[in-house]
């Protein structure tokens, strides 16, 4: 997942900076390794700063606070996708697999 926060100056004048520190912060006091922070130029939501885009989604009127919670809400559920997608291909491989060996008794 990526995130990137409005570095502009109408973001900047309501404090973007804090967003990104926040973010950096909790992305390494848990762990989040999927996750990539930065800062960016411009989002052209200039009338609802600050402004800050999750894979290519961009949210307005973000706090510190609130940009934390989206992420990590963002981040779990990017986390529950992929392991139940390994889950699948685990289940899968012992469906083929024993399907592998109820064949070859039967030959």
């Amino acid at each position: 997942m990526k995130i990137q926060v409005c570095m502009w100056r109408n973001c900047k004048d309501k404090y973007s900076e804090y967003i990104l520190q926040r973010l950096e912060r909790d992305k390494e006091r848990f762990e989040l390794n999927n996750v990539i922070v930065s800062g960016c130029s411009c989002l052209w939501k200039c009338e609802k700063w600050p402004t800050v885009m999750f894979d290519k989604h961009i949210e307005w009127n973000m706090t510190p606070t609130k940009a934390s919670k989206m992420m990590m809400n963002k981040a779990w559920t990017w986390k529950k996708k992929k392991e139940n997608k390994e889950n699948d291909v685990q289940n899968e491989n012992f469906y083929t697999e024993e399907q592998n060996k109820n064949t070859n008794k039967n030959e």
